[in-house]
Formats: C-alpha cells, structure tokens, sequence
C-alpha cells in the first residue's frame, strides 16, 4: 500500500500504530504478477466502508472493486470511500460523489539545488536572503534531522507546544491534545522524521514529517515568532522539502489549509472526495435515509468550505466584518478549549 498509494490514511504504519484492523475484509487486485489495487474495507448489514484513504485512484479499479463486492455480498449494498480521488465516474454505477477535504502536493525533482531553482524568483531571492541573514545573526544555528526512533519524544512534544502557540495567535484552538500527542509519537516511530532549527540550544523551528512509499507528508510546523523577520516557518519547512528530496521523495505534501507559503513552495491544490456507490438508481432509491444523509452532509460542507473561502478573500466592509466576527468567534472556541483541557 505504501508503494501504491504514497498516503498516512492508506499505511500499515498508520493502522498498526494509530488504529486497528479488527472486522477487516482485504481485496487485492493484480496484473500479472504486480499488485495493482488493494482496498481494506469494513461490512456493517448493506453498508460496505473503505477504510484506507488519501488515495488516488483509476475509476476502472473502483469499477472493477465493486463487481466483486456486489457479485460477494450482493447488489443491494453501498460501498464507500472517504477522501479519494478518482479519475472519472465509476461505469455502469450509480455514485454520489461530495468534497470532504484538500491537500496541497509538490512533485519534487531529483536534487535540492534542481527544487531551488524551479522555484519563482522572488521565493528563492527571498529564502536565500532570510537564510543568509539568520545564519549571520546566530552563528551558534543547527539544523538537526532525526528519524524514527532516534528523534527525541521532548523535540515532538517542542513542536507541537509551537504549533499551539501559533495557532493561538491566529486566535484557532489546537487539534493536539495528549491524546493525539500520543498518537504522533507513535507514528514517528515507525516513519517519521522530526527537522528542527535550534537558536542558543533552543528550539526555534521544527517539522514533523512522516515518509510513507516515495511521499512525504507534513504533520506539524511551527516556529517561534521571535524569528517572524527572518521567515523561519517558510524556511523551515523549504529545508524539511529539501531533506525529502535528499530522502529521494518524489511528492511532498503540505496538507490542507490555504497559505501562501503552500503554493510559493509548489504546493498544487488538490481535492479528495466522499465517494458512495450503488449498483443502480434503484438500489440507491432502497438506501434513501443513507444517500440523503450523504447528500445533505456534502452539500452542507461545500457551502461551508464556499463561505469561509469568501470571508477570508472577499473585498467590502461586509467581509471585513464577517472576518472580524469570525476571528471573535475563533477566539472564545479557542478560550473554552483551553478551560476543557487545563
């Protein structure tokens, strides 16, 4: 799977650390000798879930997929993917098909110096510059890169306690609780590497990554806004890139969120759907309560994703009102999840 599909959500390391594969049906498609497909799914009565995600897919394995669950189980059930892309529609099906999340990729070169120079003039003027100048400022500077075991649980716990702080800048709550600090941990160990940029002995910049196949996917950057003159979160994570490259990654994935660093650094927008499947209009009509409430879920997050796109790009005194009313909004989530987890 990692060879095939290059994503955390679709790795042995990521069930075997931050999930479990209890109730797990496998499907494995090959041609010839070479395994082309496979799919971890769950049955629950007609409900049939893909469980492996992020993965990009060809519409004739999808179609191919569901003959064989609809020959196995029946064609009375649904099958479903979370987070896929699928290059056209899955023939003869019946699908329903609604955005559920992003991510921003980089295809990277053969070499560091390849990737600097493919880069616009004004980011590699500016990343050489900012570099330039923090490495005269601070003589003592070290860039440290540590992979599985031999990264640091204080240098992933650092990271994280950043992001936290950056986040509450933005006036967001963070996602990471201990819970999910656990979970990183674990994770890193079995494929992660942590990148950090120290200042005086002291963490001043890190990233978590994690290489699955030949892609390496960003889980947590953060920097110290101490450093915000020097650029050190784009510094940072354009060094953590170049590691890839060395790593010999093909793609470099920045994860979801619309920065402008993402897209400086050759990040190309890319969208994952929710994917449902039917054997027929009929069949779909027999599961209405399931496909309505798919619609209406897809439906409700497009608008959503639709909104919040135009309050953070929208010109006018009303978007900058709903900007600043957005921000108070973010503000108290974050204060009352701070008093949830103190």
């Amino acid at each position: 799977m990692d060879r095939l599909y290059g994503s955390l959500y679709s790795s042995l390391s990521h069930f075997r650390t931050c999930d479990n594969l209890d109730g797990v049906n496998t499907y494995v498609a090959r041609e010839g000798s070479r395994v082309s497909a496979i799919f971890l799914y769950r049955v629950a009565g007609k409900s049939i879930q893909v469980i492996n995600e992020g993965m990009r897919l060809s519409a004739e394995d999808v179609s191919r997929f569901c003959d064989a669950l609809f020959a196995r189980y029946g064609r009375n059930v649904n099958v479903s993917f979370h987070a896929v892309q699928i290059d056209g529609p899955v023939l003869p099906f019946t699908q329903q098909r609604f955005f559920c999340t992003e991510d921003f990729v980089a295809t990277l070169p053969d070499s560091a110096d390849a990737y600097l120079a493919s880069l616009g003039s004004a980011t590699r003027k500016n990343i050489k510059r900012h570099k330039n100048r923090l490495e005269r400022a601070f003589p003592d500077l070290q860039y440290r890169l540590d992979a599985k075991e031999a990264a640091k649980e204080e240098d992933v716990r650092d990271v994280i306690a950043l992001n936290r702080i950056r986040m509450a800048q933005k006036s967001q709550a963070s996602f990471i609780d201990e819970d999910e600090t656990q979970r990183i941990l674990r994770i890193v160990r079995a494929c992660g590497k942590v990148f950090s940029v120290r200042i005086d002995g002291r963490l001043a910049a890190g990233a978590i990554v994690l290489q699955i196949g030949d892609s390496v996917i960003s889980k947590v950057n953060a920097h110290d806004a101490r450093y915000d003159d020097y650029r050190l979160g784009m510094l940072c994570c354009y060094l953590a890139v170049c590691a890839a490259i060395e790593s010999g990654a093909k793609r470099f994935h920045f994860g979801h969120g619309r920065y402008e660093y993402k897209t400086a650094l050759l990040g190309k927008h890319e969208y994952y759907d929710h994917v449902a499947i039917y054997r027929s209009r009929l069949h779909m009509l027999l599961h209405a309560r399931q496909a309505t409430r798919i619609a209406y879920d897809g439906y409700r997050f497009e608008a959503s994703r639709w909104l919040l796109d135009r309050i953070d790009t929208g010109d006018g005194q009303g978007w900058a009102l709903l900007r600043q009313a957005l921000a108070v909004w973010r503000s108290r989530k974050h204060r009352h999840g701070s008093r949830l987890t103190a």
